[in-house]
């Protein structure tokens, strides 16, 4: 069973996504989804870009706020960003309509923003609950940054028992092929990552993390949920048991990161 959220579809958790526009207001994001128990997460975007990553970025925020496993969104923003925020609202609500914004120049400041922050959060959840519904096939992402015969096998194995596989091995780096799947709407991902990457996730997509033999990876195996030396059904039914709520190791260690994909130098 999971979550409905509407038209993005039923996803395997019910988060309320605090949104920063921009990076100068990941900070006061932070505080507000640590006081309410919602999800956010530090980036370098929304300032100081040009071109085609304008719309790029704002496309790739709107791709979180419609993603299966969120349900309300709240953005906060500066106020003088390249990306203004209620301009970003004003997309992501025909995303997700459970959306509203905050801007920090025009609430007063940080504390102020903060105390309106929760309270806007809070009642983004009670208006908008989500209802428990029946998720038919999982969509599960593999992170190929480290493909090997073994995750060849999983993929194939998932796939055999009627789920749906997507792959994403355009990049060595983690965090990008993570931003892609995102895209793809997948409920959670299974990573490979490189030999000289530790165990990362996606802040709201759940991410089971397999460590190669490399010294770094067996220097962090408590960060890692298994390991090459697993069985393919061990690693399954771990799987199942994700989609049903139990946490993943970077779940847990809230581990995660987002890397918006860019196609112009920072300014």
């Amino acid at each position: 069973m999971g979550f409905d959220h509407a038209n993005r579809g039923v996803g395997i958790r019910d988060h309320q996504l605090i949104l920063p526009s921009v990076v100068c207001s990941t900070h006061v994001a932070r505080r507000i989804a640590t006081s309410v128990g919602s999800v956010t997460f530090a980036h370098q975007h929304g300032c100081g870009i040009i071109g085609n990553d304008v719309g790029g970025i704002t496309q790739y925020f709107a791709s979180l706020a419609k993603h299966p496993n969120i349900g309300s969104v709240l953005i906060v923003g500066l106020g003088c960003e390249t990306i203004q925020g209620n301009e970003l609202a004003e997309k992501l609500i025909s995303e997700n309509s459970s959306t509203k914004y905050l801007i920090i120049q025009e609430s007063g400041g940080v504390a102020a923003t903060v105390d309106a922050g929760i309270r806007f959060a809070k009642e983004l959840s009670k208006e908008y609950p989500s209802a428990i519904a029946e998720i038919k096939k999982l969509k599960i992402g593999f992170d190929f940054s480290n493909s090997n015969n073994f995750s060849n096998e999983l993929a194939e194995e998932l796939r055999r028992l009627g789920h749906q596989v997507i792959l994403a091995s355009s990049y060595k780096n983690s965090g990008l092929n993570f931003s892609e799947l995102m895209e793809a709407g997948v409920h959670l991902i299974i990573s490979f990552p490189q030999e000289g990457q530790p165990a990362s996730g996606f802040p709201f997509i759940p991410t089971i993390t397999i460590a190669s033999a490399s010294p770094l990876h067996q220097a962090l195996i408590r960060d890692f949920d298994f390991d090459q030396d697993s069985s393919i059904q061990e690693i399954i039914g771990f799987v199942i048991r994700v989609a049903h709520g139990e946490v993943s190791k970077v779940e847990k260690l809230d581990i995660g990161e987002i890397i918006a994909p860019r196609v112009v130098r920072s300014v």
